[in-house]
């Protein structure tokens, strides 16, 4: 493929982009495959490690305990005992971020100089002299166009590392508050928060018996507009508070890295810089703002964003605590139920005045919903009525477009690995989604738009449930343990 070298007035950077500008990446295989010939170690038993050249295949045998085999981390065990127990921890986010990813590009290419570069970033963690590195960043276009970071691999294990400490104390937060928060959560996600919703419109409606009103708000620009300063502020505070487990100080100085971190001031394009003139000022990076905006695509944006609009779940059920009324969230998208209008208009401004002042948010203006619960509420990609839900028609039309853009897909050319993963992602995120309703005819109807190529790339499982990958387009598996 044609390769050419752009300047990009966003960050100033030279980008690397393909000529084929109309390709579409997901967030895992858009990251530039930036090490080709390295070495991998492990071992396979107590005495013995064994070196794979990744790039031959050849497999050499050595000795662990002779001094031809070089173990730094097993070296520094006598010398720093507490940096050897710290390793450990971030092997485990190590392992934990390879989960459902050891077939992603970036995860074979940081296997390769794991043994290498896991000792180095742990010390780096240790001695405070960690920075972020190099992130990617592209648009996707569905279901809005959106700008999205994906950060290299080796971030990516320090994300994990601190949510493996954060996120049982988030999650303590959200069961205290009553479970009214349904994203980034395990257990919870889309389903749950529709099925919550029309339960809360049947109890606070007493079964449609008596009137009940329901109010829908959302945030203008939310993980653009989250304000970094703020959000430390809220995140450190609750730190220190209520984590007593290991290496508080490194948690502390390492998230507040994370956090206040700007990555559009070093990262290389997977998409054509010209294509941001169609992305608002207010839903970039480049452009929100030097203390606005949190990287879509990062795990501990997801969380800590999560977690900050906890405080609006606590205003919120403050304020109706004496009141029959019902309250849920999905991300930035809230829903509030009460059987009192004059107290339930009442009550918007002061949460209006409470996401401007205390968490430096804009609710937005234009998208607000408030009439009564028999006439439904479109929420989450469903439109909720009495007794019943159904699945919104932009959802269904999305669907459609995705369908038709992949068959075209297919019939212009031939499809590698990663076009397969990421059409039998799309696709069963979708089929998922449909399958919370009533909809069998509906999915085959629309997976019977694929042409007759799609057949030789997958095949359809459990009544139009899901779709899967046939075994010859399945991206290669590598598996790897690291050594002791």
């Amino acid at each position: 493929m044609m390769r050419r070298v752009l300047h990009n007035p966003l960050n100033g950077r030279f980008t690397t982009v393909g000529a084929d500008l109309a390709v579409r990446r997901s967030y895992e295989d858009a990251i530039p495959q930036e090490h080709s010939n390295y070495w991998s170690s492990t071992e396979y038993n107590s005495n013995n490690a064994w070196n794979v050249n990744f790039n031959s295949g050849n497999v050499n045998n050595n000795n662990k305990y002779n001094s031809n085999v070089a173990r730094p981390v097993a070296a520094l065990d006598g010398l720093f005992p507490d940096f050897a127990l710290f390793f450990e921890t971030v092997l485990d986010a190590y392992r934990d971020c390879l989960k459902g990813k050891m077939s992603s590009p970036q995860a074979i290419e940081y296997m390769k100089v794991a043994d290498i570069d896991l000792p180095v970033l742990a010390w780096e963690l240790w001695t405070g002299t960690y920075k972020p590195t190099t992130s990617t960043c592209f648009l996707v276009h569905y279901p809005k166009l959106r700008e999205v970071f994906a950060a290299a691999f080796r971030d990516r294990i320090v994300h994990h590392w601190i949510c493996m400490r954060l996120i049982p104390l988030f999650e303590e937060r959200f069961v205290s508050q009553g479970n009214v928060s349904f994203n980034c959560r395990k257990g919870f996600g889309t389903q749950k928060a529709v099925e919550a919703v029309s339960a809360g419109f049947e109890r606070v409606s007493e079964g449609y018996t008596k009137r009940a009103w329901v109010f829908r708000g959302d945030l203008v620009g939310f993980f653009m507009g989250i304000s970094k300063s703020r959000l430390w502020y809220l995140l450190g505070r609750f730190i220190r508070r209520y984590y007593h487990g290991d290496y508080k100080d490194i948690l502390l100085r390492v998230t507040e890295q994370v956090v206040m971190h700007h990555p559009e001031r070093d990262c290389v394009f997977n998409t054509d810089p010209r294509e941001w003139l169609g992305l608002s000022m207010r839903k970039s990076m480049f452009t929100c703002g030097d203390d606005r905006g949190e990287p879509i695509g990062n795990h501990t944006t997801q969380q800590f964003a999560n977690f900050l609009l906890s405080f609006l779940d606590a205003h919120v059920l403050f304020l109706f605590r004496h009141k029959n009324f019902d309250y849920e969230r999905f991300v930035d998208d809230f829903e509030i139920t009460c059987d009192d209008l004059p107290f339930l208009m009442a009550q918007i401004p002061k949460i209006e005045r409470f996401l401007s002042e205390s968490l430096l948010l804009e609710l937005h203006k234009d998208k607000r919903y408030i009439q009564p619960v028999a006439h439904g509420l479109k929420f989450v990609g469903s439109f909720i009525k009495p007794h019943r839900t159904y699945l919104s028609n932009v959802t269904i039309a999305r669907f459609r477009e995705r369908v038709h853009g992949f068959g075209e897909m297919m019939m212009e050319r031939e499809l590698d690995t990663l076009d397969c993963q990421r059409i039998e992602q799309v696709i069963n995120s979708y089929l998922g989604f449909c399958r919370m309703h009533r909809t069998y005819n509906l999915r085959k109807e629309i997976l019977g738009q694929f042409p007759s190529e799609f057949f030789r790339y997958f095949y359809i499982r459990n009544n139009y449930e899901t779709i899967r990958t046939k075994a010859k387009y399945r991206p290669l598996t590598v598996s790897f343990d690291m050594a002791a």
